[in-house]
């Protein structure tokens, strides 16, 4: 198992409890795949560096978890179609193995 750090960018108009939704969403994909939810942080609207799909602001979420690399790409695939997500990003952190 390695240690991961996904950071998802909703649109701005969500509301917390809509954010809870799709992050709920996307761990229980990560945890049927065994891995494990280390921690989720949401931070909030927070102005974006340049406009992204016609928006100056975005709904930051960090999720930090442990999975097998197999799961990746099912979970890159899945935040490029939810519309509600303008960027993702995943990155694997130095610790685990």
């Amino acid at each position: 198992m390695k240690s991961y750090e996904m950071m998802l960018i909703f649109i701005p108009e969500m509301d917390e409890g809509a954010v809870n939704e799709e992050v709920s969403k996307i761990t229980s994909v990560i945890e049927k795949s065994k891995g494990t939810i280390q921690g989720t942080e949401l931070w909030g609207v927070k102005k974006l560096a340049y406009p992204i799909k016609h928006q100056d602001n975005g709904f930051y979420t960090l999720i930090n978890f442990n999975s097998d690399t197999s799961i990746l790409p099912e979970l890159d695939r899945l935040n490029k179609i939810n519309d509600k997500i303008l960027r993702h990003l995943i990155v694997k952190t130095g610790e685990g193995n």
